[in-house]
């Protein structure tokens, strides 16, 4: 059989459709140099598992994609130094922890609808147009998210705005596969806007604190170690992208699954312990982040191709999550799915990739389960008969993936 030259991963064809390249790298190169992006794209699950796991493959890559924006975060760090650092930051993103932000966010996602609600009715009011369709990316998940981090980090209604311009900056700065210096200085720009903002105000909730993230994260000492103001700036920006741009690609996709086949809502509008399974098989069916980046610590071998210590290894997360070797029809979205545990999407345990793996686990799964569970709840609590507004939305993005809008028509 004759394969036909594959594409480049940062062309328009597998921006199209990335799914139908994925299959093609997995039946005949599962791991293949791209010159697009100058590495091995890495797409059979077990692989991509087995990078997650092995220490010769290092985060050392993000100095070039994710430090020219965040500064160094806890991604780029090993060992000790990464240990002591997370366990300033993990009480808060899980049980007792966590459980005290629960009403900031179900605060913000009533907050963010009722404003939607408004919106809507004053569009129909301007259209006299009692069907027109509602965006929950536009009009919720691109705001809720942010504005769930920013009242955890007791910033100022006033500053939302800041915030959420930051956040789509960050996102733009991290998709930056192909390294464009243009999207590389603007990343420096702001990540130089978020310290002028930050550093002042964690200094002085550190002499002062509140109730809030910073304060927590400004004032923690574990085994005599305090985190200083550059390293909680920095994780703070990442926030914006682990924390807010994943759940809205999460929510927009969860959405249009459930949408896409009205009986999907209505099973799930039913009986809502189904929600978590909707979740998890949305995390390997549209993950959110499709491609994570690593570099080799030494010379290796994967799938019988050698790659040299140095290398820039990109793990295909959304062709991972659809190997048929470890799937049963990857393609379908399958609520009773029963290769994919749902008690443990959002855990080490995962046996999805849309979390990562290893000791870079996502450390916020859980704050995004809250976030996805509760923004969920609270649109199938005030508009049981949602409906699309049109087709399924396509997908965009190569390296994070979702739909730019999902349109639906508001039915109480």
């Amino acid at each position: 059989m004759t394969v036909r030259m594959l594409p480049e991963l940062l062309s328009e064809e597998v921006a199209h459709d990335p799914h139908a390249f994925y299959a093609e790298l997995r039946e005949h190169a599962p791991v293949h140099y791209d010159a697009s992006v100058g590495g091995y794209l890495v797409s059979r699950y077990d692989d991509v598992a087995r990078i997650y796991r092995d220490a010769t493959f290092t985060t050392r890559s993000y100095a070039w994609q994710l430090e020219p924006v965040h500064g160094r975060t806890l991604l780029q760090m090993d060992g000790r130094e990464h240990s002591r650092r997370r366990a300033v930051v993990n009480p808060h993103f899980r049980g007792k922890g966590l459980d005290r932000w629960m009403p900031v966010l179900a605060g913000n996602a009533a907050t963010v609808v009722d404003d939607l609600a408004r919106r809507s009715v004053d569009r129909l009011v301007d259209d006299l147009d009692d069907s027109a369709p509602v965006d929950l990316m536009t009009d919720f998940a691109n705001y809720f998210p942010v504005f769930v981090i920013a009242d955890m980090l007791g910033l100022e209604r006033a500053d939302h705005p800041m915030f959420h311009r930051w956040y789509t900056t960050v996102v733009r700065v991290i998709s930056n596969l192909g390294r464009d210096p243009e999207l590389i200085a603007e990343g420096a720009r702001t990540k130089a806007e978020i310290r002028e903002f930050m550093v002042p105000l964690f200094e002085q909730r550190r002499l002062d604190p509140g109730d809030d993230l910073i304060s927590e994260l400004a004032t923690a000492e574990v085994d005599g170690f305090q985190m200083t103001a550059e390293e909680v700036c920095a994780y703070i920006s990442l926030l914006l992208v682990a924390g807010a741009e994943t759940t809205d690609k999460t929510f927009g996709s969860l959405f249009a699954n459930l949408l896409e086949v009205p009986e999907r809502w209505e099973r799930v509008l039913a009986d809502r312990s189904l929600l978590t399974k909707a979740v998890a098989e949305t995390l390997r069916y549209s993950p959110p982040t499709q491609i994570n980046t690593r570099e080799t610590a030494e010379d290796v071998e994967i799938a019988g191709v050698e790659i040299p210590r140095g290398a820039t290894v990109l793990t295909l997360i959304g062709s991972a999550n659809r190997d048929e070797r470890r799937y049963a029809s990857p393609d379908v979205f399958d609520l009773d799915r029963a290769d994919l545990a749902a008690d443990t999407a959002f855990s080490g345990a995962a046996d999805h990739m849309a979390f990562g793996g290893g000791r870079h686990f996502c450390l916020g799964a859980m704050l995004a389960r809250a976030e996805l569970h509760i923004g969920a709840q609270t649109f199938m609590d005030r508009y049981p008969r949602l409906r699309l507004a049109g087709p399924r939305p396509a997908d965009v993005g190569v390296k994070m993936r979702g739909p730019r809008n999902v349109p639906v028509r508001l039915s109480p």
